[in-house]
């Protein structure tokens, strides 16, 4: 055999721990270790001398006794455990970066019923403006032909002083009217998304210049709240997290997505995160170690302590992550005969001793 792979396995969980042997081209089970310590494990691996490869995860007892009993071999770190460490690392900072609940606020007009009321509200004011043009060009007809003001308002059912007024306009009139408040409306959404009470919003733009009166602003901050009320979506910290696993271009539920996509181009360190994470991926399975230490040193210069300890373990177990990437050989024979071994365990119903266990599993 040249090339084999040891796990632990638990005997008794969280007390006592075993080590087994598996031979990853026949994939028979070669032996099992009463331990996971180092003089142990030397001892059993002496006996496989021409050994080329061992596969193993990061734990330090076992690189040190392949590097004792087999100098020669070459020690590749499990891809799966090399994942599961990142990935892990990564949700320890989703954890103290996200809150569990997201709030999302989309900027654009997106939905297609909120499209149609504005565009409903726009035809509205136009067919107004309008109709009260067409009343204008009729009091002015009147007055050519020299009808009084009080003529003019009894044919066209009207007041005076609005006669007078439609006398004076000379163009036709503009729908939407501007207001002082106009210009402070995006300061007042960005601090409604933001949490901020309306009293607190009055007084910040209070600060920043408004010169009008409370009544105004109180007149017109119920139709902001409304206006924003339906853009406003939430996203679970679990919804960022599973990017880790499935890639957004795959995520089916369009909604879901969209909501995606807008928090991740406002939040960008996340987002650089998340691509680090990928990029590492295709690293690791498109078995490219070239591109192992530029990646290193761009995930040290994030300055992100979960990154960090990532970053840490592998420079400290570099050569075998490198085998890792250059060869295909992996730990998934060692956890599938874990599975077996719990059978087996559940089978005897945890009343064996080791050397009875030891039988069954190599039989």
């Amino acid at each position: 055999m040249k090339n084999i792979a040891l796990d632990d396995f638990s005997f008794l969980k969280r007390k006592t721990y075993y080590t087994i042997l598996v031979d990853n081209n026949s994939h028979k089970r070669l032996e099992v270790i009463p331990s996971r310590q180092k003089a142990d494990i030397v001892e059993i691996l002496a006996k496989f001398s021409k050994v080329e490869t061992v596969t193993r995860d990061f734990s330090k007892a076992y690189r040190a006794a392949i590097k004792e009993a087999l100098p020669k071999a070459k020690q590749i770190v499990d891809r799966f455990h090399i994942l599961k460490n990142l990935t892990d690392d990564v949700i320890e900072y989703l954890k103290k970066k996200l809150k569990d609940k997201i709030k999302i606020f989309d900027k654009s007009s997106t939905s297609m019923q909120e499209k149609e009321i504005l565009n409903r509200r726009e035809k509205d004011k136009v067919e107004t403006g309008l109709r009260k043009w067409k009343i204008v060009e009729e009091v002015h007809r009147l007055k050519v032909e020299g009808k009084s003001n009080t003529e003019i308002a009894k044919l066209l059912h009207l007041t005076r002083p609005t006669v007078i007024k439609y006398i004076g306009i000379k163009e036709p009139p503009i729908a939407s009217r501007s207001c002082i408040l106009d210009p402070f409306v995006p300061r007042i959404k960005e601090l409604i998304q933001n949490g901020y009470s309306n009293t607190d919003i009055f007084l910040k733009i209070k600060e920043e210049g408004y010169p009008g009166e409370r009544s105004l602003y109180n007149s017109k901050i119920k139709g902001i709240h409304c206006e924003l009320k339906h853009k406003v979506r939430y996203l679970k910290r679990s919804d960022i997290k599973n990017l880790l696993f499935y890639p957004i271009e795959k995520i089916k539920d369009v909604d879901k997505k969209r909501d995606l996509d807008i928090y991740l181009t406002e939040n960008i360190e996340v987002k650089k995160v998340l691509d680090l994470v990928a990029s590492f991926k295709r690293i690791l399975l498109g078995k490219d170690c070239t591109k192992l230490e530029s990646w290193l040193k761009e995930a040290k210069a994030y300055n992100i302590s979960e990154i960090d300890s990532f970053v840490k373990l592998i420079r400290g177990d570099i050569e075998a992550v490198t085998n890792a990437i250059i060869y295909d050989y992996s730990n998934g024979l060692t956890e599938g005969h874990n599975n077996k071994i719990k059978l087996i365990k559940r089978q005897m119903y945890g009343r064996c001793k080791f050397e009875l266990l030891r039988l069954k599993i190599l039989t």
